[in-house]
């Protein structure tokens, strides 16, 4: 008997995400220089599989924008919020999505570059190969 090999949460996520919010630019690194539009970085930050069959991924969504936008970046974090918790049996490329719970909602952190405003989101994901 072989164990499953997990799918990868944060490509999990883009392949739900990127379809549902064209509008947004979707990265699992933030890329050097201009911010072209808002931009939203899916990172795991913990979690790990609790029994042989689901992973438990916690995944942070940060969301930036310029300082000038700081109302829409607001909006796309707490519609980036809705989607996830909503995915429920949702299959994309790579796995199924079973369930997604907030652990922090979003909320406007500091941001090291004076020009930006980042919206930040934690969740956790229940997801299977």
């Amino acid at each position: 008997m072989t164990t499953p090999t997990f799918p990868d949460a944060e490509s999990a996520l883009m392949y739900a995400l990127v379809p549902a919010f064209p509008a947004l630019r979707f990265v699992t690194y933030m890329p050097g220089g201009d911010l072209p539009q808002t931009t939203a970085r899916i990172h795991r930050i913990s979690g790990s599989n609790r029994n042989i069959g689901i992973d438990d991924p916690v995944i942070d969504i940060d969301v930036f924008g310029l300082k000038s936008e700081v109302g829409q970046v607001s909006v796309a974090a707490r519609e980036i919020q809705a989607f996830v918790l909503s995915l429920m049996s949702v299959r994309v490329q790579n796995g199924v999505i079973v369930h997604a719970t907030t652990v922090n909602g979003p909320r406007s952190l500091p941001e090291a570059n004076q020009d930006l405003v980042r919206y930040s989101a934690t969740y956790e994901l229940h997801i299977h190969p």
